[in-house]
Formats: structure tokens, sequence, C-alpha cells
């Protein structure tokens, strides 16, 4: 029987991403992706968000996804509730902000893409099976292969042109999407009733153009509007091409007596903003598989209550998925996978089975912590009748429920969230391919937006330095260049951490009470004066943040 160190079920960005990643940083590992559909293929999920960049950058892959010829995304536009009034956001406004401050933020952190997925998705497929990924397409997996005495999985049967064969793994990671292979085989999956929605979408040929809603139409906004029963969704993926959708809740379809195609088309000339884009326009088959010209997708918003096992771990939609409100599913499968591949490459070459499930405990933690954040504002979103500020306000609690700013306004903190950076700011994971330095000046032109230092220099000045008696100072983990590292974190009484760049333990050593911030910012100079470039906060920085997280007496 073949025998490979990973194979992956799915062929999506989560799958691809995986395999990539995995054949990068660990070139001479067996991987083995198993594809059902042959690419291309259709699939819902057009409108990325710009937290996925820097992931494809990891992959090798974003110069090709970049010259492709997507539909660029630059932000969004909403007409929500009662008031009829667009509002929104654009990626630039962040390396505009920065800039006037004499800040660098390259533009990839900022950009993003509206695609036509089988396309996108295809192009990704290829990618990994150019970095050395075995890629086998129109390949079913029909079971899970475990061991009799542990239930460890060690392999799949699956089955293609040439019928069905079972080949063993090392390690076996499901991104089977919303299929969610071992989720439903383990009856993992617990769903969100309060969002338990239900989507109904096609694609519309010669629709309007409205700058006011979509920008430029080559710097392009996605475009969401309520109606009396749900939201439409309205994304141009090509040059006369725009995807459609209308999310309503499982109930409202229960009390509409003409089907879901009817409410479709009921609520898009109830909408006054979408009935006028789409006057003229006519509905596509956009691609020979689709099947219907409306589709319709269901009981999407869940997670798994678990999402490793022996010899096995999930990623993308086969972990989890939130809601299309905020565009995250693939930015959440490319962050999500990739900070699988880093742990599989760290189980790969660690030294104890002790070592290996502290790592994937960690990607779990993590994992649960991104689509906790995203889940929170969803529901928010679903469960009030909100002006845009209580939104913006919203995203700000989230953001400092992740300790994740020091001065950012509600705006602000509603920017970034929908970039797709709510909860890696101020961890050694943010940028995890970049050098550290270079990590550490991207996450301070994201979140450390500049704050007014002179009160707060005096304020610090004249209190004894030290840490409460309930922080500890612990050992952390972060993701970083293709494997899981280890760090020092100082954790909170409340549970909440701030991870520490290498060498500010030192300066953390220093808040005993006998030290001022004078003495911090001297032992900072001396660090930084160092022949090896080495990220470190100043003085006041650590802090802040240390204030922030309430470690600091």
């Amino acid at each position: 029987m073949k025998r490979y160190d990973l194979i992956i079920a799915g062929g999506g960005p989560a799958g691809s991403t995986v395999a990539t990643l995995v054949k990068r940083y660990s070139p001479q590992t067996r991987v083995l992706l198993l594809e059902k559909a042959q690419f291309p293929r259709h699939h819902v999920g057009e409108s990325l968000l710009a937290g996925a960049s820097p992931v494809l950058q990891d992959m090798h892959v974003y110069d090709k996804v970049n010259k492709h010829g997507f539909v660029e995304k630059l932000g969004a536009t909403y007409v929500w509730g009662q008031d009829r009034k667009p509002w929104g956001f654009e990626f630039d406004e962040i390396i505009n902000k920065f800039a006037q401050h004499g800040q660098q933020l390259p533009d990839l952190y900022c950009k993003a893409w509206q695609v036509q997925r089988s396309k996108y998705d295809h192009l990704l497929l290829n990618h990994a099976a150019a970095m050395g990924v075995e890629v086998h397409q129109n390949a079913r997996v029909l079971r899970v292969l475990r061991n009799p005495g542990d239930e460890r999985v060690v392999g799949v049967e699956y089955r293609d042109g040439e019928g069905s064969r079972c080949v063993e793994c090392s390690w076996f990671m499901d991104c089977t999407g919303q299929q969610a292979l071992l989720g439903r085989e383990l009856k993992l999956l617990e769903y969100d009733e309060q969002m338990n929605n239900y989507a109904l979408f096609g694609y519309w040929k010669g629709a309007k153009w409205k700058f006011e809603y979509l920008g430029h139409p080559h710097l392009t906004r996605i475009f969401i509007a309520t109606t009396p029963h749900g939201w439409i969704w309205y994304i141009p993926v090509g040059p006369d091409v725009v995807s459609v959708g209308l999310v309503t809740h499982r109930e409202t379809l229960k009390q509409m007596p003409h089907g879901p195609e009817n409410l479709y088309y009921h609520e898009l000339t109830t909408c006054a903003e979408i009935r006028d884009l789409l006057r003229d326009a006519t509905l596509i088959h956009l691609e020979p598989d689709q099947g219907r010209a409306v589709c319709a997708i269901q009981d999407w918003s869940y997670t798994s209550r678990r999402m490793v096992g022996p010899g096995w771990a999930m990623a993308g939609d086969a972990a989890g998925f939130v809601d299309p409100i905020l565009s995250s599913g693939v930015m959440l499968a490319h962050e999500l996978g990739q900070k699988a591949a880093y742990t599989l490459n760290s189980s790969f070459a660690a030294n104890s089975d002790e070592q290996i499930q502290s790592y994937w405990q960690f990607y779990e933690q993590t994992y649960q912590s991104y689509l906790q954040a995203y889940r929170n504002m969803a529901q928010f979103w679903y469960s009030n009748n909100f002006s845009m500020e209580s939104w913006w306000w919203q995203a700000r609690r989230t953001l400092a429920q992740q300790e994740s700013d020091l001065a950012l306004t509600d705006r602000e903190a509603f920017t970034r969230l929908t970039f797709g950076y709510s909860t890696r700011a101020e961890s050694l994971s943010l940028f995890g391919s970049y050098p550290l330095h270079e990590a550490q000046q991207l996450v301070r032109g994201l979140f450390g937006s500049p704050y007014d230092a002179n009160p707060l220099r005096s304020s610090y000045a004249q209190r004894p330095l030290r840490l409460k008696e309930d922080a500890q100072l612990t050992d952390g983990m972060y993701f970083y260049q293709g494997r899981i590292r280890t760090n020092r974190r100082v954790v909170s009484g409340n549970t909440c951490y701030l991870d520490l760049h290498p060498a500010e333990e030192v300066l953390v050593n220093l808040l005993d009470g006998t030290h001022t911030l004078a003495d911090l910012d001297e032992a900072a100079r001396e660090l930084q004066s160092l022949e090896i470039k080495m990220p470190l906060r100043g003085g006041l920085d650590l802090l802040v943040q240390l204030d922030t997280i309430g470690a600091l007496a």
C-alpha cells in the first residue's frame, strides 16, 4: 500500500494552502491531495479580504493571483436598515493614514480581489502541483482508515477514474469545505441557531454600475443592502457579471408560500437600490456545472467541537464557517490553512508525542479565537438595528478583547477587522513568513496607531513600575516561517496576555518596583544597538500594552 506523510481531502483554498506551505517549508514531505471534482468547477464565495494577501505571498502565489486579471477589491459599501444612506470603507484608508505619519505599509496588505472562484481555486490547485504536491482530481474519499486500537487515522480509501484504492498516511487533513467529511462522520458540528440562514444567489450579466455603491470598475467595492426579509450581496466578478445573493433566515422561507426562487426575485425587486441596478440585466449560468440559475446554500453557520484528533485535523469550512456578512470565509481558509501547515511541519520534526499534542492544542485554540472574533461581529450584526457608529463601536470592542490596539478610533478598529486583521495584533504570528523586524514594523503599521506620548510618559514616570502579583511570565507559542516557535508571554490575572518579542523579557524583568521608565528606555536602546537586528518595543510602548491587558500594578 502506498504511503504518504500527509493526505489532504479537498482542493479548495484551505487544501491548496496547506499543501503548498507544507511543501515550501518541508520539501521532502510526501503530500497527496485528493479533490472530488474536476477543476475548474463552480463555487460561491467570490469576495476576498486583504488579510489573505500575506498568506498568498507566503505561498509564492501572490504574483500569479495579482496578474491573473481578477477584479480588484478596494472596500465595501453598506445600505442598512431604515437609513438608506450608503456608508462603508476602503482598504487604502490605512495606507493613507500611516503615510501621513511617515510610516510605510506595503500595498499588498491592503489589497484584495473579487474573484471567479472556479478560476481562483484552479490557479491555487495548479500552483500546489507545481510546488511538488501530488494532486488527484475526480478522486473522492470514500472512507477514513483508522487503527482498531486507538482510532488514529492511518489512511483513506478513495475512488477515481481507475477504481478504488487505499493509501496510508502519517497525518490526514480534512479540507472538504461544507461537506465536512470528519465533522459529519464524528458528529462534531454545532450549528448557530441565531444565524440559521439560507442563501439564494445567481449571476447577472448587463447590470448597471453605480460608483456610489461599487466604486471604480478597476477598484471595486462589494455592495450590501438590506431588504424586508434579509440582505443582498452584490459583487462584481467580471467586466460585465455580478454575483447577487439574498441571505435570509430559514424561518422566513417557511413563511413564504411560493418557494425560494420566488422569494429571491421578490426581494431583488423590493430593494430599490438593487432593482435599479438589475433593471436591464439577464440571469446567466456562470459555469457549465452550475446546475440551477438560482442556486441555494444552507446550514452554513457552524463550528466543530473538535478540530484535531489522533492523526487528523481540519482547516477551512470543514472546521467552521461563520457567515458571508464580512466575507471572511476564503481569508480564514488561507489564514488557518497556513497555521495548519506550520503545525504539520513542526509535528513532523517533533521529538515527542507531548510536543506534537501541544502544537495541535495551540492550533485549535488559534482557530477558535479567529472564528469567535467574526462570530461576535456577525451576531451583533443580526441582533441589532444599528447605525454605522454602533457597528464601528462593536468592532472596537471586539479588538479590545484581543488586546490588539493602542489608540484606534472606532472606525479604525472596524476597518482593521474588515481587512481580516482582527486577532493577530501584537503576536509574532501576525506575519509569520517575515523576518521578525519586518513583522514588528507591520504590526506597528496596522495596530500601533500613534498616541499622545507626553501625558502617558509623564503618568508612568510618576509611579513605581512593577507587574501585578497575579501576572505571570510564562512560555507561549507563535507561528513563524513555516513552524511553531516558542516565546515568552506575560499573562494577566484575567487571562489576557501579551506575547514578548525576543529580548523583551529583559525589560519585563526590570518591572520590579525599583526601576523607572527611563531605565526601561535605556535598556531598550542598549538592546537595539546590538549588531543582531532585533524587534523590540520601547519602554513606553511596552508599559502601555501591559497596562492594557491589566498586568501592570
